[in-house]
Order: structure tokens, then sequence, then C-alpha cells
């Protein structure tokens, strides 16, 4: 049966995430994680490509017990990996929509923060991960405050190779690091296996138009540009004009 827009844990989240959470939700059954998934082969499972995006993380990390800083805590599937896994974790996010979900799905034993980057009180942390949210901080404002908070940075995200004026152009990125003295260690790039994400819900907003309306209260302008926007997206990624990245960062 499908829920009334009232049960909808993630209707007020920012637009597109509930929408993104709409489709995974109807298609997956469930919603995991929010970022994009890194693919090996057509077909796969989209929670087996965001799975390999984890553990890529996973895999960079110093081990537990240190002292990791999660940014922007999605639907908190990392955040409580990474406590139960035996790391002194906390995650961050300036949506309050996602600090209630993931308090109403994992419990109050996850330190959670309900503040920006930006604003966050600096303490030490061992690492400071960035898992699709470095794009929604200005660059020297990102690496300032890391410069506070730790020695070393981990990112995965989008970067535009030329100035758009949506992602962060990654030559202005990496700048931004050296000059708050962060050292590029490790650049992967990801794009090919990530652009399949786009083409996944580009495959399936069609049939999701009726209900997007009448659970989330989407306009069928609002679903047009939407899909509109995936297909600039897709044609982004294959000229090489948009990258997905892992960048590893460790201060001098």
């Amino acid at each position: 049966m499908r829920a009334v827009a009232g049960e909808l844990p993630y209707r007020d989240f920012q637009f597109p995430l509930n929408v993104f959470m709409h489709v995974l939700t109807h298609e997956e059954g469930s919603v995991p994680y929010l970022h994009y998934g890194l693919f090996e082969r057509p077909g796969e499972p989209i929670a087996s490509a965001q799975e390999r995006s984890t553990q890529l993380l996973f895999q960079r990390l110093p081990p537990p017990p240190a002292k990791v800083l999660d940014v922007g805590i999605g639907v908190g599937t990392t955040l409580a990996r990474l406590a139960a896994a035996g790391y002194d974790v906390t995650g961050i996010t300036p949506d309050e929509h996602q600090a209630h979900l993931v308090r109403a799905t994992h419990g109050d034993h996850l330190r959670i923060e309900h503040v920006s980057f930006e604003d966050f009180a600096a303490r030490p942390f061992d690492v400071v991960v960035f898992q699709e949210s470095s794009q929604y901080i200005e660059c020297n404002a990102l690496f300032a405050k890391a410069h506070e908070l730790t020695r070393d940075v981990i990112v995965l995200d989008e970067f535009s190779a030329e100035p758009t004026g949506t992602l962060h152009q990654l030559d202005e990125f990496l700048r931004a690091a050296s000059a708050h003295g962060f050292e590029k260690t490790e650049e992967i790039d990801l794009s090919s296996q990530a652009a399949p994400t786009v083409d996944y819900f580009l495959e399936r907003l069609p049939r999701y138009r009726a209900s997007l309306s009448a659970d989330l209260g989407l306009s069928d302008a609002q679903v047009d540009e939407l899909i509109e926007s995936g297909k600039r997206y897709r044609n982004l990624y294959r000229r090489g004009v948009y990258v997905y990245l892992l960048l590893r960062f460790h201060r001098r």
C-alpha cells in the first residue's frame, strides 16, 4: 500500500533529495544511502553500487577507535556503521529533517549535531569525511575549518573540470586545499562508475510522476525540469566536464 504524504519521513527533505528517496523507497524497498553508487556492471543493484562507495571510504580510514567527523549524515547508515565498528564518530548536518530521521531510525546513541560545517565548534579529529557534502560548502571555508579540526580529509564528491556555476571547479578546490596547508595525497577518478547513477533515476522518474505529485506535492513542471536536469548532467559526465572523484588530503 502506498503511504499517505503525512507518513513519509523524507517528505520535507531538501529537494531533490526527497525525490530520490521517494524513488529509492518504491524501487528498492529501503534507502540505506543517498550517495551515488559505483557500478561495475550494467544492471547491478544500486544498493550494491552504493555499498562499494562506502567500502572505498572505509578502506581509507585509520583503524578504530580513531576520531571521525562525518560531514553530512544523509540517512545515517555510514554514521551508524562507523559507531558499530568502534570509531569515536560524530555526525553533523545543517538539515534538521535529516537529524530527526537519523535519530528516529538509529536511536539516540549516535552522536549527531544539527549544525553547519562552517559553524561547527573546533575540536580535534583524526579524519574528516565528506561523502557528497563538500559541494555545499565554499572551498576556502571548507579547508579553513578543516585546518582547525584535523590533519586528514577524505572527499568523495562531484566536481567540474570547467566553470559551470553549479559544482566546485576542481582546480579551485585544490588551490583552496593548498592555501590552507593541505597536500593532496590521493586522487581516483570514479566518473565512469558513478555516472550510471544518473541513468538509474532518469529511467525511473517518469513512472513515478503521479506519486511524486500526490505524495510530495511536485508539479509536472518540477518533474519535467528534474528530468531535463538529469539529461544535462548525463551529457556533462559524458563530455568529461563533470567528474566524480575520491580525494585525500593531509595537512603538512
